[in-house]
């Protein structure tokens, strides 16, 4: 898939298709199928809801074709949200800013899933959730930043604690190591 700017939906076809066919070992075969009037559009995305079972759509970068499976869980408005703001349906570096109060760190990476090995030294092979246990020694160890994280389910939170508490943080795509 080439990485060039999009022009046209059909680069955002394109690139769900290839997405798709990825990560899926049956391939993906025939049109993408999706309600045309559903579609937004604004200078940096297309959302194009393209759902299933589980997925309400996707939204594609126009810059680097980046597919961002939205899942089901979340509302429209805080899928553009947390994409507009670096958050992912993929794992994330997501840093705090350093004044950031430890209690609203903590309340918010409860809703965290991490890729950190577990007391035997094994690394999970998807992303786990933080017990209660695990956040004083998360912050400690990690504050103000948590590399390779899964954090799209806090996306309410996050939203919530920036508009009404002022929370600051930077997130990024992680490198795929």
């Amino acid at each position: 898939m080439s990485h060039r700017a999009m022009s046209t939906i059909r680069d955002a076809e394109e690139a769900i298709k290839h997405k798709f066919a990825e990560e899926n070992p049956t391939g993906f075969d025939g049109p993408l199928r999706y309600e045309a009037s559903g579609v937004v559009e604004n200078e940096r995305w297309w959302y194009i809801p393209c759902g299933w079972i589980g997925c309400s759509g996707c939204i594609v970068n126009k810059h680097d074709l980046y597919v961002n499976w939205l899942g089901s869980a979340l509302s429209q408005p805080d899928y553009f949200w947390g994409h507009d703001h670096g958050i992912f349906h993929d794992l994330v570096d997501f840093a705090f800013a350093s004044d950031t109060d430890r209690e609203l760190a903590a309340k918010l990476i409860l809703r965290f899933q991490h890729m950190h090995p577990n007391a035997r030294g094994v690394y999970p092979k998807q992303p786990v959730w933080y017990l209660d246990r695990d956040i004083p020694s998360a912050l400690a160890a990690q504050f103000p930043n948590f590399r390779r994280h899964f954090v799209w389910f806090a996306i309410p939170e996050i939203r919530q604690a920036t508009e009404t508490n002022g929370l600051r943080f930077t997130s990024i795509l992680s490198n795929r190591a």
